[in-house]
């Protein structure tokens, strides 16, 4: 565990805050829900994801895409990205957070180079709020978003799994 040098005293309500620095660096804004653990007599806190029960179910359908259509598919959800050891650029992560299929020209999406993709972006979103994105990088095809529906049929699978 690392240390961060910044102490907080508990309230009379028992609240806590949570240095801005901090809540800046893991993307916590206000009305996230935050999730505790207890580990070694240590009291761990974490963003909650819901989709943090179905990353293998969502690597599993990262490989059907790729194989299906022969293209880069990436992920973009906090957790997804943390396991696989991916940095993107926060640009392209605020890019990915939209509501709708979204195509994108020439974007520098990783955090450690500069190289620019073509690609489309697939929300999962539940109740309004957008829990991830399934995004497919178009290195060597022109796809139309309506050419295709294995990453909507996707995104609407893992939106009933947040409804249930």
């Amino acid at each position: 565990m690392k240390a961060t040098g910044i102490v907080r005293r508990l309230d009379d309500l028992g609240r806590l805050v949570i240095p801005k620095e901090i809540r800046k660096q893991y993307r916590l804004k206000e009305g996230d829900s935050i999730e505790f653990f207890i580990e070694n007599d240590h009291i761990v806190i974490q963003r909650f994801d819901v989709l943090s029960k179905h990353m293998e179910e969502i690597d599993i359908m990262i490989e059907t895409l790729q194989s299906f259509y022969q293209e880069k598919v990436l992920f973009i959800q906090e957790e997804w990205l943390r396991v696989h050891h991916i940095q993107i650029k926060e640009s392209f992560f605020k890019m990915s957070q939209t509501h709708r299929v979204t195509k994108f020209k020439q974007e520098a999406l990783y955090a450690d180079q500069e190289e620019a993709y073509d690609g489309i972006i697939f929300p999962v979103i539940a109740f309004g709020d957008w829990f991830g994105a399934f995004v497919i990088l178009l290195q060597s095809h022109r796809y139309d978003a309506k050419d295709l529906p294995a990453f909507n049929a996707y995104c609407e699978l893992l939106t009933r799994q947040q409804s249930q």
